[in-house]
């Protein structure tokens, strides 16, 4: 009777587990499951490029013995579709176009993976703990998954925005948007590809096929899959960005003073979540010291990019130099009113006012390093507003004029004079010296970015070089990026390469 009893409590208990093991997983409104949830069913083995280069009888042989393999290396355990690192990829029977794709995965250390969209690789996802290799430049785990890894090297969107991976363990949500050749994904509601056109591996001289199959690829490493949904967008509509909230701008805000004719430009966030704070950030021109704008391209797509990932970004006119009317130090004190403006003014944009950075290119990266090294100790603190710091957290110098030696140009030419100094270098060493970032520098210096390009022609790349050098030697945080190909003056998005995963990365370690 004892036994009997046994038996029976044992069979409720497997009834029930098969049972909640074959519940069918419920989607959100308007999408369909393509995985079931307890089967492999809808589902079959292809590694494409094991079958790439066969015709004929032969890869329909091949294509057949990648059928067989696939429930040796494939199994369903609970809800979860699980492979063991190895044999062909999970492909489905279905044929998918234009749709929005939703899926979780967890996997494990050292272990690779990726989302075949139309049959081509791929939506990347890394372990992203693994270490930058500098000799094996084009592979960035360490920037995190939802990239389209396979595209060329250095196109816009071929690294993801931010990392968004969640620690080994704990289940990932990808969201992916494919509309024609165009890629929108988020992972765990972060957007880390924001419509980047995705190349047709096979041949790029083509655009991806209309409708082919959705693959998960094996890489080496166990890797789940759960609750995967699709939404089939129809029809087709034209190959453009979807609508998203647009950054506000406010324009020549005067923040200087009413007696003074250079205004800035505000970038805020689309919406300011309430009790949320916000970093900020300086965004300072360049134009040699004697012009440029607050509105030129690069600090426009510096300033809408920022804001975008939750910025209060402040664009600044600031005095400009004209023979005969020097504005050193009156430049660089705009630039530090214009921090303590923010801080004043934090209120009203929900600012944090402990983290508040810069970035500027050229004079305008110069004046960058310059605000970042320059305490009171240098004597160029504006008298405006004292009771607000004017140092910063952070600071992304581009291709800084002049932060290391007084000299421009390549090959190098020294200068002299420079239309901002009131005299020459040989009668007023000590006023050039305070503006020189490299002979400012001191260990409570904050983190820095700095970039540049090898085909500059205006500042000379090793002033970069040695500024980060002489950083790192007395143990400030400083990185130099070098852009292969990229000339004088640029934004966040060069053709040469996207820096917009770089910066956002860097601004969001040291001031969120």
């Amino acid at each position: 009777m004892h036994c009997f009893a046994k038996f029976v409590l044992n069979l409720i208990l497997f009834v029930q587990l098969t049972t909640l093991q074959a519940a069918d997983p419920i989607p959100p409104k308007g999408f369909r499951p393509i995985f079931n949830g307890h089967d492999l069913s809808g589902w079959h083995g292809l590694n494409p490029h094991r079958a790439a280069r066969l015709t004929g009888d032969k890869k329909a042989v091949n294509l057949a013995q990648q059928r067989t393999e696939f429930p040796k290396h494939w199994r369903v355990e609970q809800d979860a579709m699980v492979n063991d690192g190895h044999g062909p990829y999970a492909t489905t029977d279905e044929e998918f176009g234009n749709i929005e794709l939703l899926l979780e995965y967890k996997t494990v250390p050292k272990a690779d993976s990726g989302i075949y969209l139309r049959g081509t690789p791929q939506v990347q996802i890394w372990d992203w703990n693994q270490v930058f290799d500098p000799k094996n430049p084009t592979r960035k785990p360490h920037l995190g998954s939802g990239g389209p890894f396979n595209n060329t090297p250095g196109t816009p969107g071929r690294d993801p925005l931010v990392r968004a991976d969640r620690p080994f363990g704990e289940w990932n949500l990808f969201r992916i948007r494919q509309i024609g050749n165009r890629t929108w994904v988020w992972l765990n509601n972060k957007l880390v590809v924001d419509g980047a056109v995705m190349e047709n591996y096979w041949d790029r001289s083509q655009p991806l096929p209309i409708k082919d199959p959705i693959m998960l690829q094996t890489h080496g490493g166990e890797i789940r899959w759960r609750n995967i949904f699709v939404r089939d967008i129809v029809p087709e509509p034209p190959e453009a960005p979807v609508k998203k909230p647009a950054v506000r701008v406010k324009k020549n805000v005067a923040y200087l003073g009413p007696d003074r004719k250079e205004k800035a430009d505000l970038y805020l966030p689309p919406t300011f979540e309430p009790g949320k704070k916000y970093p900020g950030i300086v965004i300072i021109h360049g134009g040699g010291w004697t012009g440029g704008d607050k509105g030129a391209s690069r600090e426009v797509n510096i300033g809408t990019t920022l804001a975008l990932h939750g910025y209060v970004c402040m664009s600044i006119n600031y005095a400009l130099a004209k023979i005969g009317s020097p504005t050193f130090p009156r430049n660089i004190q705009d630039c530090k009113r214009a921090v303590r403006w923010l801080r004043k003014n934090a209120n009203r944009f929900q600012l944090d006012r402990q983290h508040i950075g810069a970035i500027g290119g050229s004079a305008g990266g110069h004046l960058t390093a310059l605000l970042a090294v320059s305490g009171p100790e240098v004597g160029i603190d504006p008298m405006e507003d004292a009771d607000y710091s004017c140092r910063i957290q952070a600071a992304v110098p581009m291709y800084p004029h002049c932060v290391s030696t007084w000299e421009g140009q390549v090959p190098p030419r020294p200068y002299p004079n420079l239309p901002m100094f009131t005299k020459p270098q040989a009668e007023a060493p000590a006023v050039w010296d305070s503006a020189s970032p490299i002979k400012q520098l001191s260990k409570d210096d904050p983190p820095m970015l700095i970039l540049h390009g090898t085909a500059d022609k205006t500042t000379p790349p090793d002033q970069s070089r040695r500024f980060c050098q002489a950083a790192k030697e007395i143990g400030v945080q400083s990185r130099l990026i070098i852009i292969e190909g990229a000339p004088h003056s640029f934004h966040l998005q060069p053709k040469q390469r996207d820096l917009r995963p770089e910066v956002i990365a860097f601004f969001d370690k040291y001031l969120k």
